[in-house]
């Protein structure tokens, strides 16, 4: 395992105790567009003849939707706020956002409307939250920042794909925030499971972002009722 051997001589200071009000579930990029073999990355592999190439990306989401669904139900359920964040353009080829998320090749793979759409497994439900950005890093080129202060919300649990990239620069920045931030082992995955968790080992270094699972959240609903 990675380790800074910083972190030995340091003691974080306790976190606050967890209330539901002052949290949100961050669910990053689980679209059409990234997250479905129909949506545009798809696409983007069967038009070079490489079909399968993202096999195990695609696998690896399916595995841990029901787990980001279960959570999803728990923070309906206990007043924790669920915030939809996406991957959305200005314009049809994506040249907003072509340096950090490489949408220049939607030149020659096209994008199209459903792109967008959030897995139904995972969409939003009523009137919960959906924030658009054409960066990797969700506080990078939207107003989350303001939106969580409007709330009065400190801590964040955040799940998506892909854990070493897009859920990994919004975790880091938003710890950089003040944020108590928890990245959801289980409800988060990568294009290969060694990216993940290689990326847990790193953000879990030195504890300033906990990795925990979705049973252990919902543990803390439980233990608020008892």
């Amino acid at each position: 395992m990675p380790h800074d051997p910083y972190y030995d001589l340091i003691t974080l200071s306790p976190e606050a105790p967890f209330e539901p009000k002052r949290t949100a579930l961050l669910t990053i990029d689980l679209q059409y567009l990234d997250a479905h073999p129909s949506g545009w990355m798809g696409r983007l592999a069967r038009d070079q003849n490489k079909p399968d190439h993202l096999k195990e990306r695609f696998e690896f989401i399916n595995e841990v939707l029901p787990n980001v669904r279960r959570l999803q139900d728990a923070c309906r359920e206990h007043g924790v706020e669920v915030i939809h964040i996406r991957v959305a353009y200005r314009t049809r080829n994506g040249r907003d956002g072509r340096r950090a998320l490489s949408a220049d090749l939607a030149d020659a793979t096209p994008m199209n409307a459903r792109d967008d759409d959030f897995l139904e497994h995972i969409a939003p439900v009523g009137d919960e939250i959906v924030i658009d950005k054409t960066s990797a890093g969700t506080f990078n080129s939207t107003s989350i920042d303001q939106i969580l202060r409007n709330m009065n919300i400190n801590r964040l649990w955040v799940t998506g794909i892909v854990t070493e990239g897009c859920v990994e620069m919004t975790a880091r920045d938003a710890a950089d925030r003040g944020f108590l931030v928890t990245l959801v082992s289980d409800g988060c995955a990568s294009s290969t499971h060694v990216a993940h968790y290689d990326a847990l080992e790193r953000m879990g270094d030195g504890g300033l972002i906990k990795v925990r699972t979705v049973d252990d959240l919902i543990g803390d609903f439980e233990a608020m009722a008892a």
